[in-house]
């Protein structure tokens, strides 16, 4: 108690000593400032911004950011109530600097000091340096507000910043910074293309039904137009409706020193195979609904995937193989290949989004497990996912690659288990990785054998279903591909 009384009165000295500060240029702005940050009301605004305007890595820093921000407020508001320390008395505070009046809860801690560090905490952990410098600033800011406007006591304030610091760490584990996001993923270097400035040898084909998975979308027109304004020379096939996109591409890398692709993952999977039969190194173009490969590759626009060209910078990836198809992400079974259907047929009426919504909402009250061997082994199979390299995983969903060049093959099985199978594969999914349920496994191999006794025996590759035969392979082409990667980051 002795110890605890000398604090307060080291804090209420350092309270006197800042709000007595003859800083009058400060006045009019500090308590306008305070009210600004009620309700965390410029961490929502901030979040939202940078997760509409960025891209994969910024999204993903604002979603760190807010939960970060969301935690150290609740856990503020839970240690106010434990501590009820007095708010000091502000009366000696000139009226310009404080007429913001906050008595209604505990001084101890600064929650809103608490949810700015956090805040500052979750953007500074992966973010561009001038944006990291303004989240720390107004983290600053808002600590020397508070004990400026006379709402809180230093002592106060630093057990906010302690909060905050925490809760950034704590968001910070759940979410960490991905650099394949920016980068891409780790591929094998292959050397440094010799290509033409104005992109003479390269073909461009351009899929006009990758964006909505139905009709031509606006998108490919600015496509084209990006393309043939930074590389003049280089030929830019666009495909109609009725063209079968597998010849075409074919036909396209006979004659090209480069093919490049414009579209979705089934398109570039489609590319990627005309690629290796012709031995050309691919330029992937993001002009699909999820453009997964090309994120993974660290090609997050159209115009970031013009300046791999540019560069030159190459390197090699794995490829996985089923039944005598490639996939570059991943290829499925069991329950997922209907679901893909499902949304195919709803997409042309509905929108792609809202059919895979919808499909997903069926499939899980519809859907029956698929009897199998895997590996030799009778199971009922829910869904299955096999992988071109290792997935990161989210709750048992496979999410991002840190690498395309392991070697492996990452298999996750869900097995339909009695009595109760629906509920019993929703507590594998959800419970599975604290109670290790045998329901649900995960493993890495380089190879992989299935047999699928009954009809019909679907398959997704890269998100294209196709009809499996009774027994299949799952192997991998390691280094089989090359392509155009960033030229700047961990990736190669």
């Amino acid at each position: 108690m002795r110890l605890l009384r000398r604090l307060q009165a080291t804090d209420k000295k350092a309270y006197d000593r800042v709000t007595g500060l003859g800083l009058p240029f400060l006045d009019p702005y500090t308590p306008k400032f305070v009210q600004a940050t009620d309700n965390m009301a410029p961490w929502f605004v901030i979040s939202a911004t940078l997760a509409v305007s960025g891209g994969p890595r910024l999204r993903r820093t604002a979603l760190r950011a807010i939960v970060a921000a969301g935690t150290a407020n609740g856990i503020s508001a839970v240690v106010k109530q434990i501590t009820r320390r007095n708010r000091p008395d502000n009366s000696a505070v000139p009226k310009a600097r404080a007429p913001y009046k906050d008595y209604g809860s505990s001084s101890f801690p600064s929650g809103h000091t608490a949810a700015a560090v956090a805040f500052a905490g979750g953007i500074m952990a992966d973010a561009p340096r001038p944006l990291a410098a303004l989240a720390a600033l107004l983290a600053s800011g808002v600590a020397g507000s508070r004990v400026h406007s006379g709402v809180h006591y230093p002592g106060d304030v630093l057990g906010g910043m302690a909060i905050g610091a925490g809760a950034a760490l704590l968001a910070r584990t759940m979410l960490p910074p991905r650099p394949e996001l920016v980068f891409g993923a780790h591929a094998v270097p292959d050397g440094i293309a010799d290509v033409d400035s104005e992109g003479a040898g390269l073909t461009v084909v351009v899929n006009p039904r990758s964006a909505s998975g139905a009709v031509p979308g606006l998108s490919n027109a600015d496509v084209t137009s990006r393309v043939a304004r930074a590389l003049p020379k280089a030929r830019i096939i666009p495909m109609s409706a009725e063209d079968d996109v597998p010849t075409v591409l074919d036909e396209a890398a006979q004659t090209a020193d480069v093919l490049a692709i414009a579209g979705g993952d089934g398109t570039v999977n489609a590319a990627a195979k005309a690629a290796l039969d012709h031995d050309r190194p691919l330029l992937v173009l993001p002009a699909g609904t999820l453009n997964n490969f090309a994120r993974t590759l660290g090609l997050t626009s159209v115009d970031t995937a013009l300046r791999a060209f540019s560069d030159g910078r190459l390197a090699r990836v794995d490829v996985g193989e089923v039944d005598g198809r490639i996939f570059l992400n991943t290829s499925s079974f069991g329950s997922y290949p209907r679901m893909v259907e499902r949304r195919d047929e709803w997409a042309g009426r509905i929108g792609k989004w809202p059919a895979f919504a919808l499909a997903l909402w069926q499939d899980l009250w519809e859907v029956s497990p698929t009897p199998a061997l895997v590996d030799g082994r009778p199971t009922r199979v829910w869904w299955a996912f096999v992988g071109n390299g290792r997935y990161r995983t989210h709750a048992r969903v496979p999410a991002l690659r840190e690498r395309l060049d392991d070697g492996c093959l990452d298999v996750r099985v869900l097995s339909a288990r009695e009595p109760f199978p629906r509920l019993r594969a929703l507590m594998d999914v959800l419970l599975g990785e604290i109670t290790q349920r045998d329901g649900y496994v995960e493993r890495l191999t380089t190879e992989l054998t299935l047999s699928i006794p009954s009809e019909p025996r679907l398959l997704a590759v890269d998100g294209e279903v196709l009809e499996g035969s009774e027994t299949v392979r799952f192997t991998k082409r390691p280094g089989a591909l090359r392509v155009f990667v960033p030229a700047v980051g961990p990736g190669v």
